[in-house]
Parts: C-alpha cells; sequence; structure tokens
C-alpha cells in the first residue's frame, strides 16, 4: 500500500513589517496504518488542526509519528499536542537548535520537553518507506520528507512558490548559499512539492506548475491607513 497524505492545514504566504503569520502547511501522512503529522504549527493554527483531525476521524493520541522539518516556533510547537508519538528531528537541527543563539525563532524547549520522544535522523534515512532529505540552509537542520510517489514536503526549504520560480530563498537563517541549494536539490527530485507557507506545486520539466488554485480567507481589524503589496504568481 501506497503512502497517502492530506493538506490538513493550509500554509498561509504572509508576512508583514511586525512579524510573521506564521501559517505553515500541516500534512497528515498515512504509511504502512501508521499516521504521521509533518510539521505540526503552532498556537494559531492548533484550534483549525484540531478540528481537520476530528473531521478525519482521528485524535491526538491516534498519531504515530510528528515529523518536525526544523524548529521554528510556526512549524513545531503543536507537536506537544501528540502524547503518544514519537517526534522526528535531523540530528544536524538539534544540534543547530542547541548551538544557534542568533536565530529568533527557534523553539528550542522543545528539545528538553520531548527529550524522551526525540528520533534523530539523517539525510537518507527511512520510515515506513518515507525517505529524509536534509535541506539546510533555512536553518542548519532543515529537513523534507519524499514519498513514494515523488511528492515532497519540505518545510521552508521551499517557503513560498515563489522561492522555487527564481531558485532563491526569501529567508535564510542559517547560509544562504546552502538554503539556494536545498532548493535546486529537491527540484531535482520532486514531482510534486508541499512548500512551508504557500500552495503545492508540480516541477515539469524544471517549470513550476502550481497544483491548485486554494483560497484562504483572511478578515483583517486595522486602524489607521493601511498599505498592503499583493503578488499573483501565475
Amino acid at each position: 500500500m501506497g503512502h497517502r497524505f492530506s493538506i490538513l492545514v493550509p500554509g498561509v504566504p504572509i508576512y508583514t513589517d511586525l512579524g510573521f503569520v506564521g501559517f505553515c502547511n500541516i500534512v497528515l501522512i498515512e504509511a504502512d496504518s501508521k499516521y504521521i503529522i509533518f510539521d505540526p504549527g503552532h498556537y494559531g493554527n492548533r484550534e483549525y488542526l484540531l478540528r481537520e483531525l476530528n473531521s478525519s476521524g482521528l485524535k491526538p493520541g491516534d498519531i504515530d509519528y510528528v515529523i518536525v522539518s526544523h524548529l521554528h516556533y510556526d512549524h513545531a510547537i503543536n507537536a506537544l499536542l501528540f502524547r503518544n508519538a514519537k517526534v522526528i528531528i535531523s540530528e544536524k537541527e538539534r544540534n543547530y537548535a542547541m548551538n544557534q543563539a542568533n536565530d529568533p525563532y527557534i523553539a528550542d524547549f522543545l528539545l528538553q520537553v520531548l527529550s524522551d520522544k526525540l528520533i534523530l535522523v539523517h539525510d537518507n534515512d527511512e520510515l515506513h518507506g518515507i525517505k529524509f532529505v536534509e535541506l539546510p540552509g533555512h536553518t542548519g537542520g532543515t529537513m523534507g520528507a519524499l514519498l513514494d510517489d515523488g511528492t515532497a514536503i519540505v518545510g521552508d526549504a521551499i517557503k513560498y512558490v515563489d522561492d522555487a520560480v527564481r531558485r532563491k530563498t526569501s529567508f535564510a537563517y542559517y547560509n544562504l548559499d546552502e538554503a539556494n541549494k536545498s532548493i535546486v536539490k529537491i527540484l531535482s527530485l520532486a514531482r510534486l512539492i508541499i512548500p512551508g507557507h504557500d500552495i503545492p506545486f508540480y516541477v515539469i520539466n524544471g517549470e513550476i506548475k502550481p497544483a491548485n488554485q486554494m483560497r484562504n480567507k483572511l478578515l483583517i481589524y486595522l486602524k489607521g491607513d493601511l498599505d498592503i503589496s499583493i503578488f499573483k504568481i501565475s
């Protein structure tokens, strides 16, 4: 039986001058009758995640593994929800989080809280046929997961569709050159990519083709003037 996946919570490609909104794609994978969450998100999308899990007939206790692409708060904090799950990160990301004082978004406290549940993996390691792919640059140990149908779930190794189009990262907290090389690497391996904060897209003969026209309803309450830029990727 092959891998099956669904996006439980869609990523939202929004950044403000006050900081990140931080809604990442949260993906449910089924492999060998095991339930796996890739990038569980953070407090801001926790209620939505729990609702979508329930709609899928699952409870947090049913999840066997949580894969965390990197330890930025917006991708990792909801790992605390899944009390029965092992939590998988790359060993390089563990080391990065323990020694990187200059990255303001690392939720390093998770390493201690989840210490008895952590599984550390490396490039090309596998879990129920899911291959882990090291994609450093955004952080020191950012990691993606490659499914058996050629789908890659990559966290912020590719944050937005435009990063793939340009072969250039939007944000790197570890190493810009490595981040750009990681984009090229995963584009060469995958046919469908689920980025960190944007819609999935196909890679067809090197061309980037959005897989859908997913829409998000945004309610913004403001006082005073609004300065907003909207970019449409066709």
